[in-house]
């Protein structure tokens, strides 16, 4: 039995790929002294769902699940900026640009996303969603006073508050393939989002 190691995300469009790539290269010379893995800028995207080795054979029900989401949600657009952490600024484990979700619209949809998997045998999230462009990863061997000083310098960091737009039309099933080089993604369905009232 063939299996795919899958995930569910929103992409970005060009413009907003090179803004964060000199956002990225800015920050690759401002924190040169720590020990950090670059996202490939081509690779980064926003997760809605992560759904890990599935067997090909469940594709077709999770895309007519996604397409059932999508037609309950209309295209909205997001501001993209702000630096942050997770867990927490104290012992960084990744570094991010936020996406701005003040109307909600964005965790509707990931929740939505995660109730229509959770149908499909998927295990619910435990933890709130919160939409991120993942710029960065401390690398394991980083100690805990690195990982500290590394929080407070990307604390103080200015001139990444805004950094674009993110238009949010389109669910994308994306597939993961594990590399010595990092990650390589490939688009196996596009979902438009669509208007239910229309």
């Amino acid at each position: 039995m063939s299996t795919y190691r899958l995930f569910i995300a929103i992409n970005l469009p060009p413009e907003l790929l090179v803004t964060l790539q000199t956002a990225q290269r800015r920050l690759q010379r401002q924190l040169a002294a720590f020990p950090l893995r670059w996202s490939r800028p081509e690779g980064i995207h926003l997760t809605l769902k992560f759904l890990g080795e599935t067997e090909t054979t469940r594709i077709d029900a999770i895309t007519e699940a996604l397409a059932r989401v999508a037609a309950r949600h209309t295209a909205f657009e997001l501001p993209v900026g702000g630096l942050g952490m997770f867990p927490n600024a104290r012992r960084p484990h990744v570094l991010w640009v936020g996406v701005e979700d003040e109307a909600r619209r964005l965790q509707k949809l990931a929740r939505d996303v995660d109730r229509a998997m959770a149908q499909l045998g998927w295990p619910r999230e435990k933890r709130p969603f919160n939409g991120h462009l993942t710029l960065a990863r401390v690398k394991k061997q980083a100690e805990g006073r690195a990982r500290r000083e590394l929080g407070e310098l990307v604390l103080n960091l200015r001139g990444y508050e805004k950094l674009g737009i993110l238009p949010v039309h389109t669910i994308y099933l994306m597939r993961s393939h594990l590399h010595p080089d990092g990650a390589i993604y490939t688009e196996l369905h596009r979902i438009a989002l669509g208007n239910p009232n229309a």
